[in-house]
């Protein structure tokens, strides 16, 4: 049984620090915040011999399935992801995101993460 979650804060943030955060680092703090509240995290770290398009994460917790999509501020969607998105957001019991650093610095992350099902 997962630990009570603690608060998870961020500071305020400009756009010009979205704007330079990395994919990569964006991916650290998310995995690191999801397995803080408890979530166990699948990321494919060498995509290159996969069918192309599948999310960046799957992220589960007591009977909750993420699977999220990371890009940088500037970054865009291939056809193959957008492809992935539009099956995954309709698919009963998964909850698909498209994250980005503006999305992690504004707390919306942390907040669809700390979530609980009703």
């Amino acid at each position: 049984m997962p630990t009570p979650t603690r608060a998870l804060t961020l500071p305020r943030y400009t756009d010009a620090m979205a704007r330079d955060m990395s994919e990569a680092t964006l991916q650290g703090n998310i995995i690191s915040a999801a397995e803080t509240l408890g979530f166990l995290v699948y990321h494919t770290h060498d995509s290159r011999r996969s069918q192309p398009g599948f999310p960046d994460l799957a992220c589960a917790l007591d009977g909750r399935l993420i699977l999220a999509e990371l890009k940088t501020e500037r970054g865009k969607l291939t056809p193959p992801q957008i492809a992935w998105g539009r099956r995954l957001s309709t698919a009963p019991g998964v909850e698909y995101y498209l994250w980005r650093p503006s999305d992690w610095l504004a707390g919306d992350v942390t907040r669809i993460l700390a979530a609980r099902p009703t």
